[in-house]
């Protein structure tokens, strides 16, 4: 595949991903007081809540394409197919258009402007109001989530959310897409932090590490669609790590100090300040911290979660099964969605479809990539 016709694919898909993520908008929510806009958004919805084997037909389809490119790609950088210019034009392209998109896959985003309100306008702490308190006086509480609990996030998190709100100028769909916005931003801040991390520890594999973080899907959905503030936490750890290799160690502790502030995960990561960078062990300690959060009572391994992990499998470009391997949970855990997507609700078969899913595509992956390591080997040797 070409670069010019691989970069209009993946305009292309991300197009169809953001035409996508409109067909979930929730029910409660009018986007736009225009009468065209809100006869479009019902056609939208039409296909996402009443059409659903179509809308989750759509959903697989894109996956899978984004998987094929993903795959694509990889291959082509192996081959020294695609420079670094050349990946960052399609970093761009796809942020470009997905950071307009409906954070269709998580009613996180909501809740990042309600805090940002919370602060700017009702002039309340937003761990000392509930949002359900604000009932009758607030239409964003019809299409929230955990309207009955205080904020889950840091005070570093709801303070970045302020100048975007801000920003908006009241206007709902640019407070929106203004977070939506500054995760990018992050998004991208990662991708570069990975590839000067790469550029001093393995160079030849630059480009290549660069595009297992960027281009995976999960990453893409979880952070330029459902914008999760994940990303944000990770792109400042990846410059932790970093500052620590070019041996500003103040610099890096202080960075990772706002990384473990934003969420609390990357304290994982504190070891490695004492045993020395290693690619391996950075990865092999955040793993540890997913496996002690999923170890928690009624803990779901939530898609985003595994955006924990993927920086530091993209910081080892020369270990292909960590990539293989990586690359099977994240569409296994991006299939978690579509039980939801097809049935409208959470309920039982959905937990067991997921578990399934979630286990059963990265040992495909993992077997498929052993399989044709040995039949490589065998052809090799004829």
């Amino acid at each position: 595949m070409k670069y010019k016709l691989l970069l209009f694919a993946y305009i292309i898909v991300s197009f169809a991903l953001f035409l996508y993520s409109y067909t979930q908008v929730d029910l409660n929510l009018t986007l736009s007081r225009m009468s065209a806009w809100q006869t479009i958004q019902k056609a939208f919805q039409h296909i996402g809540y009443f059409q659903r084997p179509l809308s989750t037909a759509i959903y697989l389809g894109i996956v899978a394409a984004l998987f094929l490119l993903y795959g694509a790609t990889l291959v082509m950088i192996r081959r020294r197919g695609i420079s670094e210019s050349q990946l960052w034009k399609v970093l761009l392209g796809v942020t470009a258009v997905l950071v307009l998109s409906y954070p269709a896959f998580s009613a996180d985003m909501f809740n990042y402007m309600f805090t940002a309100k919370t602060v700017l306008i009702y002039h309340k702490s937003p761990y000392a109001v509930l949002p359900i308190q604000f009932s009758g006086v607030e239409p964003w509480i019809t299409f929230m989530r955990w309207v009955h609990l205080p904020s889950a996030y840091t005070p570093i998190w709801i303070a970045l959310t302020l100048l975007p709100y801000i920003l908006g100028f009241g206007y709902f769909l640019l407070i929106m897409w203004n977070m939506k916005l500054m995760v990018a931003g992050f998004y991208l801040a990662a991708v570069w932090g990975v590839g000067k991390i790469l550029e001093r520890t393995d160079k030849k594999n630059m480009v290549l590490g660069m595009a297992i973080l960027g281009l995976n899907p999960l990453i893409m959905i979880e952070s330029l669609v459902s914008a999760h503030n994940d990303i944000a936490m990770m792109a400042i750890a990846v410059l932790a790590m970093y500052l620590f290799i070019l041996h500003k160690r103040f610099a890096s502790w202080v960075a990772m100090a706002i990384s473990a502030a934003m969420k609390l995960i990357t304290v994982f990561l504190v070891p490695v300040y004492f045993l020395g960078f290693r690619r391996g062990l950075a990865l092999g300690a955040m793993s540890i911290g997913l496996v002690v959060v999923l170890l928690q009572p009624n803990r779901e391994f939530l898609p985003w979660y595994f955006v924990w992990i993927v920086p530091f499998v993209a910081l080892l470009p020369n270990k292909p099964v960590f990539t293989v391997l990586a690359s099977g949970f994240s569409l296994g855990l991006l299939l978690r969605y579509a039980p939801y997507l097809y049935l409208g609700h959470w309920n039982a078969p959905v937990p067991t479809i997921k578990w399934w899913v979630t286990v059963v595509t990265p040992m495909i992956f993992l077997i498929g990539f052993y399989v044709f390591s040995l039949l490589g080997r065998f052809t090799s040797k004829r």
